[in-house]
């Protein structure tokens, strides 16, 4: 059985789709370890928890949310397809311009402060290589 879901993918915009209705294909098109996070009652996020950190793709709730993620509905715990005032409420939601300049953002930060913790640990390394060969030196 196929259902409707919404697949959206880093740097385009949000994607109405006709996928069968299993957890085995959902894992297939969004990765093997998985997370489910609520939307709404009905409505869940099916995101990859294994993403690339720097495959930034939007915002929800101040979080960032990595890779390519679902969202479907859902209805006595089977997937079901999406109704069409849902699929229009969270493509609004998930717009790439909504988001784009919030991503860039998130990335600048994420990335300065992964610089700046890989520059510390380089100094680190080099104080302790150097405190060794004084040692052997001595």
């Amino acid at each position: 059985m196929k259902i409707k879901a919404l697949l959206v993918m880093s740097g385009t915009e949000v994607q109405t789709v006709k996928i069968p209705g299993n957890f085995k294909f959902i894992r297939a098109l969004v990765g093997k370890d998985v997370s489910k996070i609520k939307l709404a009652r009905d409505i869940h996020i099916i995101a990859n928890n294994n993403a690339p950190v720097s495959d930034f793709n939007r915002i929800l709730k101040g979080k960032v949310i990595l890779g390519s993620f679902l969202i479907i509905a859902t209805k006595n715990n089977k997937i079901v397809s999406m109704d069409k005032k849902a699929i229009r409420r969270y493509t609004n939601m998930f717009k790439l311009r909504k988001h784009k300049n919030k991503i860039e953002f998130y990335r600048e930060k994420y990335l300065e402060e992964y610089y700046t913790e890989l520059q510390k640990t380089k100094q680190k390394n080099i104080e302790q290589v150097s405190e060794e060969v004084v040692k052997l030196a001595a």
